[in-house]
């Protein structure tokens, strides 16, 4: 009795995969591959500024860095940074390690809106170097146009809608092909975001009136954004 049930259950088995095996032969799969680029204008200038300065006494230098930080605080421009360091400074003099009062760094990040913003900014620094002298310089690094995340999270968005618009045509067009109905049954994005290329190092401007400030401006050039997808459909 007990090999009688056991030999029906195989059977059984037996007769579920071989339904199964037999509704699946009527499956087709599609393995496809669909990308989509767009060039994004940048939106966010950003450009970084460090400051150094030196004195006699710690204090001193720190009192200075305090009243920078405290300008361009006031100066209601969107920055990041402001982290700073004091220290000795010291040097190698005739083979001796020689300390001479102090010296602090301060740096800070901004993104500008509009690249004339840069000139209320080295207006600020103007009146630092006006105010402290040679106890104070300057430097401004890798100003460069970026796309700003929220800009680029956006465009990035559409292109992945855009590639199932075009997928879901794929499907129709595929279907009627082989006189099936095809879905997509699975998606993975690979999304390329814009390079930032760094267009090289710019000196502090020779001090100058205020009214006289001019910066340079960035060129504007248009980043690439590039998302492609693999997908994978069912017809049945």
């Amino acid at each position: 009795m007990k090999r009688l049930i056991f030999v029906a259950f195989i059977l059984l088995f037996m007769a579920q995969y071989s339904y199964a095996e037999e509704k699946d032969s009527n499956i087709t799969r599609i393995s496809i591959t669909l990308e989509e680029q767009r060039e994004i204008i940048p939106d966010i200038l950003n450009m970084t500024l460090s400051f150094n300065a030196t004195a006699q006494k710690e204090a001193e230098v720190l009192n200075i860095l305090g009243s920078i930080d405290k300008n361009i605080r006031a100066l209601g421009v969107k920055y990041s940074g402001g982290s700073y360091s004091v220290y000795k400074n010291c040097n190698w003099e005739n083979n001796k390690y020689k300390c001479s009062g102090y010296e602090g760094d301060i740096e800070y990040s901004f993104q500008l809106k509009e690249p004339t913003e840069q000139n209320k900014i080295y207006e600020a620094v103007d009146s630092f170097k006006e105010k402290y002298g040679e106890k104070v310089n300057y430097s401004v690094t890798r100003p460069q146009w970026l796309v700003s995340e929220k800009k680029a999270k956006s465009e990035e968005d559409n292109l992945k809608l855009e590639i199932i618009d075009t997928a879901k045509q794929f499907g129709n067009k595929a279907g009627e092909k082989l006189g099936k109905k095809c879905s997509i049954s699975s998606i993975n994005y690979d999304v390329r975001r814009p390079y930032f290329f760094e267009p090289g190092i710019y000196k502090a401007v020779t001090m100058m009136n205020k009214s006289m400030i001019e910066a340079p401006e960035p060129k504007k050039e248009d980043k690439t954004l590039n998302v492609k997808a693999s997908l994978d459909f069912i017809c049945k």
